[in-house]
C-alpha cells in the first residue's frame, strides 16, 4: 500500500517555501546548500512525476525518475532565467519554489493521481557489508580532510613582474620601466636598460617589499630610426639574470 498523496505533497509545498525564504533573508552558503540541494535534484521532480500521474513500482524507480526530472527542470530554467535576465541565487529559488508548489498543487487537485510505491522493508547487512561501508566512509572523510588541507597550504604560484613601455603621446622621447615583487620577503635588484644595445640606465640594489612597486621614466635619445628598447633584472647577489623585457621604440 503506498504513501497517502497529499503528505508528501504538503512536505514539499512547505520545503519550497522554507527554500524560497531562505534565500531571501539570508546570504548564508551553508543554510542554501542545505535546503537548495534537495529541491534542486529531487523534490521538484517528484512534485512533477506525481503531477503528470507517473506511477512506479519500486522507490528506487521513483527517486531515479524524481532526480533526472529535476536535472531536466534546472536545464530549463536555466535558459529561463538567462532570457529573463534573472539568473541569481533569487530567481533560482522563485523558479524551483514555483515549479514544486504548482505541480504540487495539480497533483493534489487529480483524483487518478497514483501513490508512492511501498517503501521497501528493512534490509539485512552482513558483517563484511557494514565493514565496506565504513572503509568507504572513512576514505572519503580522509580524501575530504587532505583535500582541506591542501587548499588551505596552497600558494598560487606568482613571480616578480617586470615591464617597459614605449613614449606616449604625453611624454615622448621617455620610457616608463617598472617592476611589482611578488617575492615572500624583501629582494634587491638590479636593473639594466639599454637601446640598440647600449648601455642607457642602471639602477643598482633597489630594495624592494612584497607587493611594492618601483617605476621610472628613462630618457630616450631622439633618432630617425625605430630603436629597440630592452630592459634586464638581476638578482645582486650572484647577478643572475632574473627577467628581461623589450620594446620598440618608434623613430622621432
Amino acid at each position: 500500500m503506498g504513501i497517502p498523496s497529499s503528505r508528501d505533497l504538503l512536505a514539499t509545498c512547505v520545503w519550497a517555501a522554507v527554500t524560497l525564504a531562505a534565500v531571501a533573508v539570508s546570504d548564508s552558503l551553508f543554510l542554501r546548500t542545505i535546503l537548495g540541494a534537495p529541491i534542486v535534484f529531487l523534490v521538484s521532480g517528484h512534485a512533477v512525476l506525481r503531477a503528470i500521474g507517473i506511477r512506479t513500482t519500486s522507490v528506487s524507480e521513483h527517486l531515479a525518475y524524481a532526480v533526472g526530472t529535476s536535472l531536466a527542470i534546472g536545464i530549463a530554467g536555466g535558459f529561463a532565467l538567462n532570457t529573463a535576465g534573472f539568473l541569481g541565487p533569487p530567481g533560482w529559488a522563485i523558479w524551483f519554489c514555483a515549479i514544486t508548489i504548482g505541480a504540487a498543487l495539480v497533483a493534489d487537485s487529480r483524483s487518478d493521481a497514483p501513490d508512492l510505491p511501498p517503501w521497501p522493508g528493512p534490509v539485512r547487512v552482513r558483517f563484511w557489508q557494514g565493514a565496506a561501508i565504513v572503509l568507504a566512509l572513512l576514505l572519503a572523510t580522509g580524501a575530504y580532510a587532505l583535500a582541506v588541507r591542501d587548499e588551505t597550504t596552497y600558494r598560487q604560484f606568482s613571480y616578480t613582474e617586470l615591464w617597459m613601455l614605449p613614449p606616449a603621446g604625453d611624454r615622448p622621447g621617455r620610457l616608463t620601466v617598472g617592476l611589482r615583487s611578488a617575492e615572500t620577503q624583501t629582494h634587491r635588484f638590479d636593473v639594466e636598460i639599454t637601446i640598440d644595445g647600449r648601455l642607457s640606465a642602471v639602477f643598482r640594489s633597489l630594495t624592494i617589499a612584497p607587493g611594492e612597486t618601483w617605476a621610472r621614466q628613462i630618457p630616450v635619445p631622439v633618432s630617425a630610426t625605430s630603436q629597440r628598447a630592452e630592459a634586464r633584472l638581476y638578482r645582486p647577489d650572484d647577478h643572475r639574470l632574473y627577467r628581461s623585457v623589450s620594446t620598440l621604440v618608434p623613430r622621432t
